[in-house]
């Protein structure tokens, strides 16, 4: 597994180098991090295509995949929102925004495949522990994740209710027309506040908790440690 790795790590960086400047490079670099720890057994799942990588890179990196004989499922971006808390209206835009979107789960073994395509057959609707096994996350980081989402969404409303005045049909028409949603009141900014309160690991593509970030030996940062040992036996350096 370790020439595996470090070859399929010098092929990820030589596509790292052909992208243009418009890419975003730390992007891309946690991308490749992802993908050799998928590859290493770390991570059941590496979800491509879900962030703003270029066109070109989601395809050379679905390439070298097919040519490494893994397993990859095309499906709907996946979304673990509790959005029987929110009113159906608003749900069902949230739902739509998403709906056109694609991404592809490539994993080792058929197994976590036929996991993935049940998700995909449900529309991309799963649990948050589900979605923190397959890929790999700590539940503890994902559930804040989610979290966050639901103040987002609880500020979003907020406001929303604030310039209709309560009228849900103008509610709507401001959601759905790209009203300037910023926030007015002390509630409102304290949602959008914590939606936008992100704690970035070491090494790694998802974001801490508040406990994670806050604790010397907590999983993420135990994660972020053992992403660091695929790094080294793939034998990556990057500026």
């Amino acid at each position: 597994m370790a020439n595996v790795l470090v070859d399929t790590g010098r092929k990820l960086t030589a596509l790292l180098e052909k992208q243009g400047d418009s890419a975003d490079r730390r992007e891309l670099v946690a991308e490749i991090h992802d993908f050799l720890a998928m590859l290493d057994g770390l991570k059941p799942v590496f979800l491509h295509g879900r962030g703003l990588a270029p066109p070109l890179w989601i395809e050379e990196v679905l390439e070298l995949a097919r040519c490494l004989g893994l397993c990859i499922v095309e499906g709907p971006f996946w979304d673990a929102t509790t959005y029987e808390e929110l009113p159906k209206w608003y749900a069902d835009h949230c739902r739509a925004e998403l709906a056109p979107y694609r991404a592809w789960s490539i994993c080792l073994d058929e197994p976590v495949a036929a996991l993935v395509q049940n998700i995909n057959d449900a529309s991309g609707r799963l649990s948050v522990t589900e979605e923190a096994q397959l890929l790999g996350y700590p539940e503890c980081c994902v559930n804040a994740h989610y979290q966050r989402a639901r103040q987002y969404h609880r500020g979003t409303l907020a406001i929303l209710n604030r310039l209709a005045e309560g009228d849900e049909s103008k509610m709507k028409q401001f959601l759905t027309r790209g009203a300037n949603l910023a926030p007015a009141t002390q509630d409102e900014a304290d949602d959008f506040d914590a939606a936008f309160d992100i704690h970035e690991p070491q090494l790694g593509s998802w974001n801490m908790c508040p406990a994670c970030a806050r604790e010397t030996n907590s999983a993420s940062k135990i994660l972020s440690r053992q992403y660091s040992e695929v790094i080294q036996k793939a034998d990556l350096k990057f500026d």
